[in-house]
């Protein structure tokens, strides 16, 4: 099996699948260009490999479906919150959806990406197979001691947490503005924001509102992040143009209360699991309302958060999730050698 991936997307797959693999390592800024990937591609093809997951649409995708077209070799294609972005963009969507419709099966982490993906593109029924991003959940089922010490939380603040990314599309700037009234109404409330790469932006909408009990954290890796999560009283995430929603699946197996926007992956998730509440994207004045409600009531934030960690482990595991791509895979082959037949 050949493996062509991004490294955003690895939690969708086992890395310990029973199987001979060789794998294409790399992400846009390792690859020079596309030619020079399917170039290695082909070799590795040729060389005798029967089946490719591509993770990612572009440039994976694109490259298996390139590879389909020259050696028959059948692929299967998982892809996640870029599929929103490439279905407007005129100039990529024929070779988007020419990639899309030549998989064998396309894998989505949530029916919420599900549906989006069937609008944005014509795809035949049953192309679009779901798999939960629940890879790797139990790490956070068992919450670190001393996490509050260890970020400088006191034991009597409410702590309300954020771990993302995208300012303009996240909706922190309606999380900041919801935050302001808490702040004045509950006095040991607080805002941690565990957010790479936007640490500017967030820390000039606080300085203009004039916003205290806000910290963030720029530079958390991932081995970091359950202590975050086992910091806080409740976990907001308000981007609603995140499909996939990894890290409300975290804050759910490690038990805390969500408050999410509708539309997005993490209206799903606590739809299905009754762990959280769900509010308009956008709507500062809504989300307040949502987070003072939590904030006064600790039986509530306990009930959300038992039912939320109940629903998220009960999600396919590790071995579950490889059984099911390897059953996935074995039927690819199995399907393309009688169309070669």
């Amino acid at each position: 099996m050949l493996e062509l991936r991004v490294p955003l997307l690895e939690d969708l797959l086992c890395p310990k699948l029973q199987s001979s693999a060789i794998v294409v390592e790399g992400s846009k800024d390792k690859v020079k260009s596309l030619s020079a990937l399917l170039a290695r591609a082909s070799e590795l093809a040729v060389a005798g490999e029967s089946l490719i997951h591509a993770l990612g649409l572009w440039p994976f995708g694109v490259c298996a479906s390139l590879l389909k077209s020259l050696s028959f070799v059948p692929y299967v294609l998982s892809v996640g919150n870029e599929v929103n972005w490439y279905a407007k963009l005129k100039a990529a969507r024929g070779l988007s959806e020419a990639a899309l419709r030549g998989a064998y099966r396309v894998i989505v982490p949530t029916q919420t990406l599900s549906r989006e993906l069937k609008k944005g593109f014509s795809l035949d029924r049953g192309l679009v197979e779901v798999v939960p991003c629940s890879v790797g959940l139990e790490k956070f089922a068992s919450p670190p001691e001393g996490s509050r010490k260890r970020l400088g939380v006191g034991w009597d603040d409410l702590v309300f947490l954020y771990v993302g990314d995208a300012w303009y599309t996240s909706g922190l700037e309606q999380l900041l503005l919801a935050f302001k009234p808490i702040s004045k109404e509950v006095g040991n409330a607080k805002l941690l924001i565990a957010a790479p790469g936007i640490a500017r932006e967030v820390e000039l909408t606080v300085r203009r509102m004039g916003l205290e009990r806000v910290t963030l954290a720029e530079c958390v890796p991932p081995s970091e992040l359950p202590h975050y999560y086992a910091a806080c009283d409740v976990f907001v995430y308000v981007n609603p143009s995140d499909l996939v929603g990894r890290r409300v699946l975290e804050a759910m197996a490690c038990g805390k209360p969500v408050v999410a926007v509708s539309g997005s992956a993490a209206e799903e998730y606590v739809r299905e699991s009754g762990g959280g509440l769900v509010v308009r994207p956008f709507d500062a004045r809504g989300l307040a309302k949502a987070m003072l409600k939590l904030a006064r009531s600790e039986e509530a934030r306990a009930s959300l958060g038992a039912k939320g960690r109940e629903w998220a482990l009960k999600l396919p595991s590790n071995r579950q999730v490889a059984k099911h791509l390897t059953r996935l895979y074995e039927k690819a082959l199995v399907d393309s050698l009688k169309w070669v037949v």
